[in-house]
Order: structure tokens, then sequence, then C-alpha cells
């Protein structure tokens, strides 16, 4: 058949999604828009007859040189004039030459790689009666935003662009993408009104973009200079700061002004807006979507603290946007958790119900996308485009080299803000930095057996104290080598599970020859060996750091009640039973040590367990490490076996496993997996997955939560009981220890991350 004879397909009957705009609408528009323009052309004029008066003066300084004379002391009162007309002239002229900023990391979709997105953009511009977006981007931005394209430029043009931010597509379902970009397109559908919008909207965007924009030389005088800076330099360097403000403040107050006027215009438009997404899926399905995008600004925070954080660490998040997902779902859960508790209805439903679109005039445009599917399937290979992004934004946002960082998933980064908890700085205040809090600081040595008489406990602090100033920072290096070896370790272990999973590992990340499960657990081995090597050394300093642990807590308990403090009385009633946590989880502390060093691939494998595709792959990574991971826990328990966790809340005698674990753990089998079905072979790997997760994650948490508490609680202890007894401990400037980030800085000689820092801050 020739394509003459083909019947083309005649297009949907337009549906009226885009409510109606009355003229006192147009008439708003019109005015906020004239308003705004005028305010702008009123600067433009003010800064032409400001010039023109320069020049006057100008002129009126040539004349007085033709007469009197070129060197003449009278001049100088019109210079100073003259000069200063003309710099506040210059800073008052930066404003208007602001160019459009946009996302500097962004990547542009068409229509042959995004089939489904671009369906669904053309359908809405059908029923909207708009032109379609002539470019569409997807960015690390939390919001989703149509423009002019080129900005002021592209109004006479009548081009528009879309911006999609790829953490807001994170964390919707499709349905709730297809009512925000019917939402979006639908600021274009005013008809006359049209023309008005997108001056409002432009010119509004460029007054922020000029009155908050920075430029490099700008930035530079914000950063104090303090070790080479004079005061002379230093005041030029505030006077200069001021000057810019003050001749910036017109404008401020017009952009204020600008913004005030079309406040009323702004509403309008939103409102509009709304309806038009609340005509696709519904005013319930609008709101639930408001409820989520409402916990992006602070999930946004969140994800940049986690990136500061793994700057320090030269650890960074893989994929900002599941990151943020993540950050979301858990403040809803959070939210909702607090609901319940309280007894309050929830203002919006977490279910979506299909039924409540049904009554919206455009339901049946978007009654092919499920209630419950992701919106990141409309869009093809979104997880690895949303992890492109993530590495630009770092390369060219924050203008970090990667090669001096390792990319690590979001489960990983979650895990890793351990470090900061309050429990880990109370175990680094007292030792200094010089106990990690996965090592044990009890049983190392023998029995304590100095006196239990004030004055031999004090000989013993003291005595340990004058040799932290000889061997603490020959310690403090080997203690963050032995953490960096581990650190390897537990990459390398997570890259093999990875790699036995199907998954592509990079070898130039772990400097192997080759990138198979075998030779990354090679050399894992290998950082296991090197962890062994550094024990004997550690242990030798750990015992002695361990004498002034004791002593400082025989301080309170061998003390007559008459010379402790009503606060170090309570500590000293409740002392026996955290020693008794904090003796019985140290024996287990090796096996758990493996553990975790274990359940870190998991983690990994799990951030990932969306994108795979091979079942056997799958299960064949699981059954590397699951088994594994339960004979730990089963050694574990075994350590500890006998212990009792002495604070149960119904006074109850509880055993120590019993409170950590209180349900049994599921028994691993293979049995008939070799012949099972592709569809077998899935189920068993979801149900292997689950149980794991249901089990093995919470016993991790819970062992790491209680075990830190304890040793933070007897750390705690121990620095009041030197504080009241003996004065704060003062050690030297070489024996305090360095943070991770300021060690590996050293190390490898790399330059101060204060830029960074500032970008991030901003």
């Amino acid at each position: 058949m020739s394509s003459h004879d083909k019947t083309p397909t005649p297009p949907p009957q337009r549906v009226r999604i885009a409510p109606w705009r009355g003229p006192l609408m147009l008439a708003t528009l019109a005015l906020s828009a004239t308003i705004t323009v005028g305010l702008l052309v009123s600067y433009v004029t003010f800064l032409a007859l400001l010039f023109v008066w320069i020049c006057l003066e100008l002129h009126t300084l040539t004349k007085v040189m033709a007469f009197q004379g070129i060197l003449h002391w009278e001049l100088v009162q019109h210079w100073m004039y003259f000069f200063g007309l003309g710099v506040t002239w210059l800073f008052m002229l930066r404003p208007l030459r602001t160019r459009r900023g946009g996302p500097k990391v962004a990547m542009q979709v068409f229509p042959g790689t995004q089939p489904q997105l671009f369906d669904l953009i053309h359908l809405f511009c059908w029923h909207l009666r708009v032109a379609p977006p002539s470019e569409v981007w997807l960015d690390t931005s939390i919001s989703v935003r149509t423009g002019m394209l080129g900005g002021l430029k592209g109004i006479l043009t009548g081009q528009s662009v879309l911006h999609l931010g790829m953490p807001v597509i994170s964390v919707i379902t499709a349905k709730e993408l297809a009512g925000l970009l019917a939402k979006e397109l639908g600021y274009a559908s005013g008809g006359v009104g049209t023309l008005f919008v997108h001056a409002i909207r432009e010119l509004d965007n460029w007054y922020y973009q000029a009155a908050m924009e920075r430029d490099p030389w700008v930035m530079h005088l914000l950063e104090p200079k303090a070790k080479k800076e004079t005061l002379m330099q230093r005041l030029v360097r505030n006077i200069t700061r001021a000057w810019m403000w003050l001749a910036k403040v017109p404008f401020l107050i017009l952009a204020l002004a600008a913004r005030s006027s079309a406040k009323l215009a702004f509403w309008l438009m939103d409102h509009a807006a709304n309806r038009c997404g609340a005509n696709v899926i519904g005013a319930e399905g609008m709101r639930r979507m408001q409820h989520k995008l409402s916990g992006l600004a602070n999930a946004w925070e969140a994800a940049k603290t986690e990136v500061r954080r793994g700057i320090s660490q030269y650890r960074l998040p893989e994929n900002l946007s599941l990151l943020i997902a993540r950050h979301v779902a858990h403040s809803m859960r959070e939210s909702a958790s607090e609901k319940a508790r309280s007894g309050a209805l929830p203002g919006v439903s977490e279910v979506p119900n299909a039924a409540e679109s049904a009554g919206a005039k455009g339901a049946f445009l978007v009654a092919h996308l499920p209630a419950t599917q992701p919106a990141a399937t409309i869009l093809k290979n979104f997880v690895e485009m949303s992890r492109q992004a993530t590495y630009f934004h770092y390369q060219h946002d924050l203008e970090l080299n990667l090669n001096e960082f390792r990319m690590v998933a979001d489960e990983e980064v979650l895990h890793q803000n351990r470090r900061e908890d309050e429990c880990l700085l109370a175990i680094r205040r007292y030792f200094g930095g010089m106990a990690h809090p996965e090592r044990a600081m009890c049983g190392l040595g023998p029995t304590h057996a100095a006196a239990s008489e004030r004055a031999a406990l004090v000989r013993e602090i003291l005595r340990v104290r004058q040799e932290l100033l000889l061997w603490g920072p020959q310690h403090r290096a080997a203690l963050q080598e032995w953490n960096i070896a581990w650190q390897r370790r537990r990459d390398l272990e997570a890259a093999a599970v990875l790699s036995t999973a199907g998954f592509a590992v990079s070898r130039a990340q772990f400097a192997t020859e080759d990138s198979t499960p075998a030779v990354l657990r090679t050399e894992s081995s290998r950082q296991r060996l090197v962890m062994e090597n550094m024990e004997g050394p550690l242990q030798d300093r750990e015992r002695t750091l361990e004498c002034r642990f004791a002593s400082a807590l025989g301080l309170i308990w061998w003390a007559q009640e008459s010379a402790l403090t009503p606060e170090l009385l309570k500590r000293r009633e409740t002392l026996p039973g955290w020693v008794t946590i904090f003796e019985a989880m140290c024996g287990a502390l090796p096996s758990f040590r493996e553990l975790l060093t274990i359940f870190f691939g998991f983690q990994t494998l799990g951030a990932r367990f969306t994108n795979m595709d091979d079942p056997g792959a799958l299960l064949a990574a699981l059954q590397s490490i699951v088994p594994k991971m339960l004979n730990l826990i089963h050694q574990v328990i075994a350590t500890m076996d006998g212990a009792v966790y002495p604070f149960a809340e119904d006074g109850r005698t509880v055993s120590l496993n019993d409170h950590l674990l209180p349900r049994p753990l599921p028994q691993s089998s293979s049995a008939g997996i070799s012949a099972a079905t592709a569809a077998e072979m899935k189920a068993i790997a979801l149900e292997m997955a689950s149980q794991a997760s249901e089990n093995i994650a919470p016993y991790v948490d819970a062992f790491l939560s209680l075990y830190h508490r304890s040793y933070a609680w007897l750390c705690e202890t121990a620095e009041q009981a030197e504080n009241h007894f003996m004065g704060g401990s003062c050690l030297s400037g070489a024996t305090e220890v360095l943070l991770p980030h300021e060690f590996m800085s050293r190390k490898l000689s790399l330059s101060p991350q204060t830029a960074i820092q500032r970008k991030m801050a901003l």
C-alpha cells in the first residue's frame, strides 16, 4: 500500500482543561506587565540622565582646568566628585548587564530518546492550544518550570523551553507528573494574555537574577585575607563592598516594587495553572503532589549536607535524585507517624485512589497511567541519566576533581552519617580522637590492678596523659591508616558483590588489574592482612588508653558519696549496667566488624536493586553475602550468650540478645536453585533480600546504636570524673587528632576546599 492510500489518524477531540480567563484577569496581567516594564524603563532613563550629569561635570572640570591650570588645589574637590559619580554610575550599571542564568548541569532530551515524555507534552499542548516547547531539558534542580528560549528575547520569537528537575521526577508518580506538566504548560494557555504572562514571568526572573547575581571578583571581596591582608587593604575591601551595595540599593528597591506590583498577577496565573493540573488528575491528586513537593527543599538541604560530609570523607553520593527521594520518603513517614501518634487525621491521603480524578475533565488523558507507577518510569534510563547529571553537578557546579573521590550509593551515604552522631562526638572528644568507635577499648590488658585510692588513680591518669604527648601523633597516623584500609576493604567487598550481580565496576577506582569478583576479593583480602598487621601496635597503645579509661571510671566508683556531685551520684547508680553492656558487646566486636564489612556490600546492592535484569546474577550475589551475614550474626549472638540488658522498661530481666534481636533469624536454604526457572530465581532472590532487610539490617542498626550509646555514656562519665577530681585535660596541638578530611588533605597535599564549601553554603 502506498503512502497516499493510508488514512491519517485524526487528532483527538480537544477537551478544555484550561480554565476560562475573563477580562478582569486580562486587565490585571496587562497592568502588571506595564508597571514591570515601566519600572525597568524608568531605571534605564535614570541612568541615562545620570550619565548626562557626569558628562556635564566633566565638561565643567575641563573648563576649570583650562582657566586655572592643571595643577591647582581647588581641582581636587572636583576630581573626587567626578570620580565618585563615575564609579557609582558603573556600579549601578552592573544589574543591567545580567545575563539569563540557567543551570550549568542540564541534559537535553529529544522525542526519539524519550517518546513517552514527549507524547504527554504534545498531548497536553494539543488540548491547551499552545505550541509545544522547542527544547526540553533535565537538570538537578528541585522544580519543573517553563520559560522563553533565550530569556526576554524569547518573547519576540514565541519559542519556549521546559526544564524538568530530576529530583522532582524521582518523588512523584506518573499521573502526578502528568498533572505537573499540565500545570506548567497551562501558564501559556491564556490566549491574548499569554504575551503578558511571559513578560511578567521573564522579567520577574530577570529582576531576581540581577539582584542576586555575584561576579567572581565580587565573591573574592567577601573572602577575608586574615594572614596576608593589611589594615589598609581590609579597609579598601570593606569600603568597596559597601559602595557596591549602596549603589545597588535603587535597583533593589525597583525590583521589590516590580515584584510587589505583580503579586496579584502571579496569584491569578498560579491559580489558573493549578486548575489546569486539577482538571487532569483531580484536586486531591494536586494536593497530594504538592504535599510531596513541599519536602523537596528540606531534602535538598539534607542532600547538600551529605555532599559536604562526602567532600570531607572523599566519598560522594553517586545519585542525588535518588538520595533526595529517600529523604522525602523518610520525612513523609515521620510526618505520618507523628500524626498517627497524635491522633490527628492526615490532610492528604498517601495512597492514590483511581476514583479521585474520575470527575476531572481530562481524567481520560491519563487513564492509561497506573495510579502507583513512578514518574521515573516515563523516562528511559532515568537512573543512569540522574547519575550522569550528578557527576556533571560535581564537576561543573562544585568544580570537584572526581578522580580524588569515590562514588558511593545513596544507601551507603545515609549510613555514613553516624560519623556525626552525638555519641561518636563524645567518644572522639574524651580520647582526643585516638579511639576508633568500632574498636574495643575493653579487655586489652589485665584487670585494673591500681589501688582504689584516689591518689593512685590520679597518678595513673597523669601518667597516661604524659605518654600521650610522646606517642600520640604516631598513634593517630596509624589509627587513620587502619581506618583507611578498612574503608577500602568495605569498598572492595561492595564492588565484588556488584560485579557478581552483573553491574559494571570501574577497575580504575580500585587500581586492580581486573574488575571480576575474584580479583576484587583478592585485593580485599590484602587490605584485611594490612589491618591484621596493624593490630599489634595499635592494641599496645590502646591498652594504655584503657588504663586511663578504667582509672577515670574508678574515681567515681570508689569515691565517697560526699565527694561526688548529684550528677555523678546518679551516674554511679547506673554505671554497672552500662559496663555490663559495654563488656559483652566489646567481646563480639571483631565478628561484628566483619559483619559490617559484608553488610556494606548488601547495602550497595540494595541501592541498585530496582535496576537488576538478570535474576540469576542477583541470586548469586545474594547467596555470596546473605549466608555469611547470618553466620556472623550467630557468632555475635554466641559470644554475648548470657549477657543481660539491665534497662528493660518493664523491669524484667531481658537477655542482651533478645533485646537486640526480638525475633529469630530466617534459615538460609539454596536447595533446588540450580534447576529453578528465571521467575523462580527472581522470587527466591526477592524473598532472600526481603528477609535480610527485615532481620539483618535492624540488628546491625540496633547493635551499633546500643554499642555507641554505651561507649559514649562511659566516655562522658569518665570525662566528668576527670574534670571533677583533676580538672580538664590539656593536650598539645601535636597530639590533637585530625579529622578524616584534614588527614587526607595533608597526606595527599590537597588544597583546602574553601571555594567548594562556600558554593555549597550558597
